[in-house]
């Protein structure tokens, strides 16, 4: 371990954690650090341009660690077929679509579209990994997943409850999952955003699912509209299989 590089990694990550950036003095008083030894490795992440200083000495993320987030590595690839489903399931329904697949062990939003009245759900934004018993498609690649992917994510994991009808714990997870696996869909009735509905359904590829389409609308549309929804989902997954 070279220590001045893990703590110029450490303030890094502590910078990139924090709202407004963060000053010497807070830095070095966060790490024990005497002020100019701060000073000095705030100093050279502004030089490698991970860092850069704004108004009032604070210092924020810079052009080179937005490189690293940007990084090709750190995006999942999207498979054309899957992209077009999408697309074809948002302008269908004139709502916003999701595609939902496994990316290094974790369950990941790849890629959304939104239709022409679409309603944006705050919270499910591409790169969204968490809250996996809240979301109708994360539900879907759970119940695919073999027992050991499952048990990696849900062994200690905490059930936040959204919603009255956010489900609260394991049990009734996993007789949700169950439900998926024999009807091959899941209907979302508000777990995660009171006011929101969703569909979910998942692509499979040489029978194993390979990701899961979505499609959110307001409560009170869906209601109207659930029969058409539900035959655009299923019509955009059998593209995406063939």
């Amino acid at each position: 371990m070279i220590q001045s590089v893990a703590r110029a990694s450490r303030i890094l990550l502590s910078v990139a954690r924090s709202t407004n950036g963060l000053t010497a003095s807070e830095v070095a008083t966060s790490f024990g650090l005497p002020l100019p030894t701060a000073y000095h490795l705030l100093t050279t992440l502004e030089h490698e341009q991970l860092l850069s200083k704004e108004p009032g000495k604070r210092y924020v993320l810079g052009a080179g660690a937005a490189d690293i987030a940007n990084a090709p590595g750190l995006r999942a690839r999207v498979e054309r077929r899957h992209r077009q489903a999408l697309a074809q399931l948002a302008d269908t329904t004139q709502e916003t679509a999701y595609l939902t697949g496994w990316f290094r062990g974790e369950i990941r939003i790849l890629a959304t579209v939104e239709g022409s009245q679409a309603v944006r759900v705050v919270g499910l934004e591409v790169g969204q990994t968490g809250d996996v018993h809240a979301r109708a498609n994360a539900k879907v690649l759970l119940a695919f997943a073999d027992h050991e992917q499952r048990s990696r994510i849900l062994d200690s994991y905490e059930f936040t409850r959204f919603t009255p009808v956010t489900v609260r714990d394991r049990a009734a997870l996993e007789a949700q999952m169950a439900e998926i696996r024999r009807t091959g869909i899941f209907y979302d009735r508000g777990e995660f955003q009171e006011d929101v509905r969703s569909v979910s359904a998942p692509i499979r590829r040489n029978g194993h699912v390979a990701a899961a389409l979505a499609v959110t609308s307001p409560a009170g549309r869906y209601e109207r509209t659930e029969p058409a929804l539900v035959s655009a989902l299923l019509s955009a997954v059998a593209f995406a299989e063939h």
